[in-house]
Formats: structure tokens, C-alpha cells, sequence
């Protein structure tokens, strides 16, 4: 699996599409990137199945989120 890959993604606030640059070397990750048009948060999740050789990542808004 390559260490470094750029991602488009879309803005579930405003629909704007961003790149997201991930890194796989420091496992799954959990962050925040904001919006370069809306200035909101974008909540990423990634997850490296390594079995798989795959990696998976999920994107939502902050407020999205059920507690």
C-alpha cells in the first residue's frame, strides 16, 4: 500500500469540493479539515484494512454525528 494519497472530496455543508492529502504511515486517524470555501468543519475517518489492502474513508459534518 503507498504511504501518501490525495483525495477529492466533497464538503457535506456547502457541496464545494476539496483535496485531502492522507497519510497511511500513522494507521487509522480520526481529524477535522476545513472547508477552504464554507470554513466549516469536515470530520474525516480513515481506516486502513490491511487484509484487504484497502484503504476506507468516511467523511461527514460535525453535527451529523449521533451521540
Amino acid at each position: 500500500m503507498r504511504e501518501l494519497y490525495s483525495q477529492r472530496i466533497e464538503c457535506p455543508h456547502c457541496g464545494h469540493h476539496i483535496h485531502v492529502s492522507l497519510d497511511t504511515t500513522c494507521g487509522d486517524q480520526d481529524f477535522y479539515e476545513d472547508c477552504a470555501a464554507c470554513c466549516n468543519p469536515i470530520h474525516l475517518n480513515m481506516h486502513i484494512d490491511d487484509l484487504r489492502n484497502k484503504l476506507e474513508l468516511h467523511v461527514d459534518s460535525d453535527d451529523e454525528q449521533i451521540f
